[in-house]
């Protein structure tokens, strides 16, 4: 296979390009080397595992930080909460950017901006700067949103990239990849709390930054230049499909939502139900989530790795292997029994995003990959805000309630993937 082109040479190679009047009619996807493209893959996922990783630090870390800077605990919450927040406004915005402008200048942009965060929030916690309580809070969260702000931009990005990289019946291949880099790097980041507790939070925060200074190199050397104008593509190209992929759109919701109802009130339910203290009940709730979230990464790579075709067969499966695992939390009387059954949920779970990513991206156009990317993102921020809350109301009702609440929202998901459009003959 010859080397992709690069420059002006790559346009013309790809596109019908007028140079006298510089327009662009038909294009058709560059197709980069295998060499090539493990490279670039590398580099476009680089950047997101780096902001999942500060994500799944900032979550277990901040609160401790903070408290020893004298923030209160509605001080941190509002902290991470509006980091959060503007993350699911500002996805969509990133996504039809990543279709205007160009996603390599996008990527190395936002990715340094990433790594800027945690390097502020290290200096601020190792006190190099002595400021007050209040002045602290302030930074951190302005660190916070510079964090959060940046990096909606990177998942709608990458997957932009995915849509690049893949053939239509490779995408479910693709999108695996994408959700393996967000799963991986979610628990690089608990695991580097792990490894760094000792240490201090600012040694972890850090470390992150170093890992978005190397993304960033990576970024920069491999990462292909924008070969197609995209917006020179037909209307149909462009458009957003709401009426083909709005079925996808929510089983994202409902299932972000359901997947982050249970967690919140786990360790609650080891103290009440099961008379642990508070910190045996702290330290098997993190060992039992940490199995969970092992188990949606074995699964991610297992579909990178392997040529699946069905997204509606992966959602179902998904779905049935979820409520299996619900059902066998419901009667666990055990740590084991409930380290089994989140590792059957986990794997289960691991299904669910790749298959919604890579159906929406076969039934979209090539301009409106990020696009989709963005909104489905907003999608999953919406439920991971609105999992804990739900599951906080329903545990007030009664200790089981959260994972029966959980199984009624499978049972949307399952029906949900009956009446979404098969992307399978597109992909074909």
């Amino acid at each position: 296979m010859a080397e992709t082109p690069s420059g002006t040479d790559s346009i013309n190679a790809y596109c019908n390009f007028d140079p006298k009047v510089m327009t662009t009619t038909e294009c058709s996807k560059p197709v980069p080397t295998q060499t090539r493209s493990k490279l670039e893959l590398a580099a476009a996922l680089s950047g997101v595992m780096t902001y999942t990783s500060a994500n799944g630090f900032m979550t277990g870390g901040l609160g401790v930080a903070g408290r020893q800077l004298g923030l209160t605990e509605v001080e941190i919450g509002l902290i991470l909460g509006l980091g959060a927040l503007i993350g699911v406004v500002a996805a969509p915005a990133w996504g039809y950017a990543a279709e205007i402008w160009s996603r390599r200048k996008l990527m190395l942009w936002a990715v340094p901006m990433v790594a800027l965060g945690p390097a502020v929030m290290a200096v601020v916690m190792e006190r190099f700067i002595l400021l007050s309580a209040a002045i602290s809070g302030i930074v951190l969260g302005a660190a916070r949103l510079l964090q959060a702000i940046f990096g909606a931009a990177l998942i709608p990005v990458a997957q932009g990239y995915m849509a690049d990289f893949t053939e239509p019946s490779q995408r479910l291949r693709g999108m695996g990849a994408l959700s393996a880099a967000i799963s991986f790097g979610t628990l690089s980041g608990s695991v580097l709390l792990w490894l760094t507790g000792h240490l201090g939070v600012a040694a972890g925060f850090a470390i992150i930054s170093v890992f978005g200074l190397f993304a960033s190199l990576m970024g920069l050397a491999y990462l292909p230049q924008d070969v197609i104008p995209r917006t020179a593509l037909p209307r149909e190209e462009t458009a957003l499909p709401l009426a083909d992929i709005w079925q996808y759109l929510a089983i994202t919701l409902v299932g972000f939502t359901c997947y982050t109802t249970v967690p919140p009130i786990f360790a609650l339910r080891l103290v009440d139900k099961y008379g642990m203290d508070g910190g045996t009940a702290a330290v098997q709730t993190g060992l039992v989530l940490t199995v969970g979230v092992l188990a949606v990464c074995i699964a991610q790579v297992w579909i990178a790795s392997w040529h699946f075709k069905r997204p509606r067969g992966m959602l179902g499966a998904g779905s049935a292997g979820i409520f299996i695992g619900l059902i066998a939390l419901l009667f666990a009387r055990d740590i084991l029994g409930m380290c089994l059954s989140m590792a059957v949920i986990g794997f289960a779970v691991g299904f669910l995003a790749p298959a919604v990513l890579g159906a929406m991206s076969v039934l979209s156009g090539r301009g409106a990959q990020g696009k989709i990317g963005g909104i489905n993102m907003a999608a999953r921020g919406l439920g991971s805000a609105l999992g804990p809350v739900l599951g906080t109301v329903l545990y007030q009702a009664d200790r089981d309630a959260p994972i029966w609440g959980s199984l009624a929202m499978i049972m949307i998901i399952f029906l949900l993937t009956f009446v979404s459009r098969d992307p399978r003959a597109l992909a074909s």
